[in-house]
């Protein structure tokens, strides 16, 4: 699906096209291709800025839950008239899912009276992108790094006394526990609680994504507390993982998801196999050093 905020602006007014497309989650888990438009889109539109995307979770007619993915970019015309959009094509996985097509009234600006000078016009509030904002404010974080700099000599050139020449207690450093002996360690709580058993299903699993999470960070340096799914999807094919782990992860993090956003109400069965799964792909993906201390013990 394709729209715009409004479908009459005047020339070199700017509004937003949002394209909208929706997958089943218990269908085929193929990535959607947008299109990759440059500094203008099909039909004469021109872009102003870079695009947004948004992930909802929806409810379709059929009662199935869908994840609607959405794309939006903020565009304007230099040309008067009538300006027609075709459909845009997005790929998914090996079809091909075209959009409806859209039009947008460009109108000039009125002409004045002859023979009067035309009054002020409105004041339009500018919006700065963050490049401009850092230009703006180059000269002053510069002078304002020469000033702490400053500062910080003169305390180092007024400090003449000799630093005290008392032994410092070497302080212990403790090593830092692997990340997947802390994984296992509280997917294992989790299944000992089974806190899903007095109705805290959502804690339940939201507690068994977060530790997963942690997992994906501490084993791989992966960033994945702060990401959504979808991000944390667009990332995994820079992971070392087998294809079948990458899946088993996806579904755990999807299954959490529908629990946790969309207010799914699981089975004891789903309870019970999203942490056996999650302990099975920290076992699987094992550091190296722990798989060779393992197959030695044997």
């Amino acid at each position: 699906m394709m729209a715009l905020d409004t479908t009459t602006i005047a020339i070199g007014e700017q509004t937003r096209l949002t394209i909208a497309a929706m997958r089943d989650i218990e269908q085929n888990q193929a990535d959607f291709s947008w299109p990759d438009w440059k500094d203008s889109i099909p039909g004469g539109l021109e872009l102003l800025g870079p695009f947004e995307t948004d992930t909802l979770v929806v409810d379709l007619e059929n009662g199935s839950v869908a994840f609607a993915i959405r794309r939006m970019y903020v565009v304007t015309c230099w040309d008067s008239g009538f300006i027609a959009i075709p459909p845009v094509g997005i790929l998914y996985g090996a079809d091909t899912i075209f959009s409806n097509s859209l039009e947008l009234n460009v109108l000039l600006a009125p002409r004045g009276e002859a023979g009067k000078i035309a009054g002020a016009a409105d004041i339009r509030t500018t919006e700065w992108s963050l490049s401009e904002r850092f230009a703006q404010w180059l000269p002053w974080i510069f002078v304002g790094l020469c000033v702490i700099g400053f500062s910080v000599w003169i305390i180092r050139k007024w400090r003449t006394r000799e630093l005290s020449e008392e032994k410092m207690v070497p302080t212990e450093i403790k090593p830092t526990e692997p990340a997947h002996l802390t994984a296992l360690r509280d997917l294992e709580r989790i299944e000992s609680d089974a806190i899903w058993e007095n109705g805290e299903v959502k804690k339940h699993h939201s507690n068994t994504s977060e530790v997963l999470r942690r997992y994906l960070e501490g084993r791989f340096e992966f960033r994945a507390l702060e990401r959504s799914t979808e991000e944390i999807k667009r990332g995994i094919p820079n992971l070392p993982l087998l294809s079948e782990d990458a899946e088993t992860l996806l579904n755990i993090l999807e299954l959490t998801d529908l629990v946790k956003f969309a207010k799914w109400n699981p089975t004891t069965d789903d309870h019970i196999r999203v942490i056996k799964r999650a302990i099975h792909f920290v076992e699987q993906t094992l550091p190296n050093i722990e798989v060779t201390e393992s197959n030695s013990a044997s």
